[in-house]
């Protein structure tokens, strides 16, 4: 499965492709799309990229990174309208679309999930097997498409394990415990 993983902003939007072999996920692309002119050139700008990365890699998924409302209400009002701006290359593209928490994308790629910038980008790097330093919002950018994947993994291998509810007897418990090592592995 190939996730197109971005991080908005009008000043700076992170993207990145991930593939996914499994268990191995491959890195495809990535970079920052830096818009100048106005806020509505900029916008234009963001969706016009976000149009061209999705129609060049064709990712299955566009794995997005949710709004955060921290000390300034302007820069998120900002962010809403790059994100705004995603959402509709996605929706025209026909891509479905995944929504992140930053919490969510750090305790995927990190574990925790406040995790700092630096601990993001040597586990992205890791996890992608990539040689050198990667720019913070291209970082963050392959987090929510390794999030993405990782969720869409578990949750695929949680529903493959589904096992018809019966009465709980010592054995049937012990399986059980085999099944959930089973799913770790």
């Amino acid at each position: 499965m190939r996730v197109l993983g971005v991080d908005p902003g009008t000043v700076a939007t992170g993207w990145g492709v991930v593939d996914e072999h499994t268990p191995r996920l491959t890195h495809v692309a990535g970079g920052v799309i830096r818009p100048r002119g106005s806020l509505a050139e900029r916008l234009a700008h963001v969706y016009e990229q976000v149009r061209r990365l999705l129609a060049d890699f064709e990712p299955a998924w566009l794995s997005l990174e949710k709004t955060f409302v921290g000390a300034n209400v302007q820069s998120a009002f900002r962010l809403g309208e790059a994100r705004g701006a995603i959402l509709v290359a996605a929706a025209q593209a026909g891509v479905s679309v995944r929504e992140y928490s930053p919490a969510e994308i750090k305790v995927a790629v990190v574990g925790h999930g406040r995790a700092v910038k630096q601990q993001m980008q040597t586990m992205v790097l890791r996890l992608l097997d990539l040689p050198g330093p990667l720019a913070a919002d291209e970082a963050d950018a392959l987090g929510a498409a390794i999030c993405h994947l990782h969720t869409q993994s578990f949750a695929v291998r949680a529903n493959a394990e589904v096992v018809p509810r019966t009465r709980r007897t010592a054995s049937s418990r012990r399986g059980w415990a085999q099944r959930v090592v089973q799913l770790r592995r």
